[in-house]
């Protein structure tokens, strides 16, 4: 007798109890673990937490109920603390405090840092300080970068409650189309009616020697000699008009009103306010005195859309927070994201922007393309 039949003698036919005893049990094929069970229920209120849409009060309101790549609201909150915020090229501005929304032109697409034309800043309020040296910048390397350019090479200072520049004018009918008249301008800016800022000097000078007398007797004009009207700035007699939303190069500001400009030797400092209730953010999850806080609304950082943001920057050292617009992807890739569980992102990162030649550093838990 072969070995199958005796096992089959010994073991004896399956009875219908042996066969219903043996057959998986619906309920038990449908039954989940209880470690997993216990991980769902964690990811289903994980994801009502990143779900919800914590828009600043007075922001602008969701247009429609958030999708998994769209929150449906129309802004990104922003809030700046304490932040060197440098657009390019040393053009920038020193943030002690600013509160506001990053809005996209086009209604319902996500703010692209990769194109700052693509959006603006709404300014609800805020304080920010242009030193001498980022005004130099602002003129040198933006506003006047056209030809034919009828002012070179501006050097500012502030003290006192004035601003003086000192400048190559390039005097039309006088001069010719290089070079410049070494001339010092010094006055007060104010704030105009329609909320620009207004810089007439009192003061004119060339070696020295004061250009009031020639102007006053031949009736020439500031504009007249050294014609300029650029986006942002324009001379309107013997009045420099500039205009901060359009002042610098985009993102482009909207400001509801400057409500007052000071001139001291750490250089003009500007107070923005609004008829609208300031926006009311939650405070950033992060012990830094130093950041930039985005809330609500959808970002694209990398081409990735960061949806229904709360994003945190801050310096890795705990320092001043001085951010690179143009170059925040080689600022960020320097530094390191930790997420946290409510879907928070806190990018921490160095102070510098490194360069195409810099060595790329590469962390523990990053490993070589």
């Amino acid at each position: 007798m072969g070995l199958v039949a005796t096992l089959w003698l010994v073991a004896g036919p399956a009875d219908a109890a042996d066969e219903q005893a043996n057959t998986l049990d619906p309920q038990d094929a449908a039954h989940v673990p209880a470690l997993v069970e216990k991980q769902q229920q964690r990811y289903r209120a994980l994801q009502d937490e990143w779900q919800a849409r914590h828009v600043p009060r007075g922001l602008a309101r969701p247009t429609d109920a958030p999708t998994a790549r769209d929150s449906n609201v129309p802004t990104v909150g922003i809030r700046l603390q304490d932040v060197d915020y440098e657009i390019a090229d040393g053009i920038g501005f020193y943030v002690k405090s600013l509160v506001g929304a990053l809005v996209p032109n086009t209604a319902g697409a996500p703010v692209d840092f990769d194109d700052p034309d693509q959006y603006r800043i709404q300014v609800h309020a805020g304080e920010v300080t242009l030193s001498p040296a980022q005004l130099d910048a602002v003129f040198n390397r933006y506003v006047l970068t056209h030809a034919p350019r009828s002012l070179s090479s501006v050097t500012n200072h502030t003290r006192d409650g004035r601003l003086i520049v000192d400048v190559g004018a390039r005097l039309r009918g006088f001069l010719p189309p290089i070079g410049g008249l070494p001339t010092r301008l010094s006055g007060p800016v104010h704030v105009t009616e329609d909320n620009r800022l207004a810089y007439t000097p009192d003061r004119v000078s060339s070696f020295g020697v004061s250009l009031r007398p020639l102007l006053n007797a031949t009736g020439l004009t500031l504009a007249d000699l050294t014609p300029l009207d650029r986006p942002g700035a324009h001379l309107q007699d013997n009045t420099l008009l500039m205009d901060p939303e359009t002042l610098f190069p985009g993102p482009r500001l909207e400001i509801d009103t400057i409500e007052k400009v000071t001139l001291s030797e750490r250089g003009m400092t500007l107070v923005f306010t609004s008829d609208a209730p300031e926006p009311t953010f939650n405070d950033p999850p992060v012990e830094a005195d130093s950041y930039i806080w985005l809330q609500s609304g959808d970002a694209r950082f990398y081409g990735t859309v960061l949806v229904n943001a709360r994003l945190a920057l801050v310096n890795e050292n705990n320092k001043r927070l001085h951010f690179h617009l143009y170059d925040y992807r080689a600022q960020t890739a320097a530094g390191r994201i930790d997420g946290l569980a409510d879907g928070t992102l806190i990018a921490r990162v160095p102070n510098t922007a490194p360069s195409a030649n810099d060595k790329i550093v590469i962390t523990e838990n990053r490993t070589p393309d």
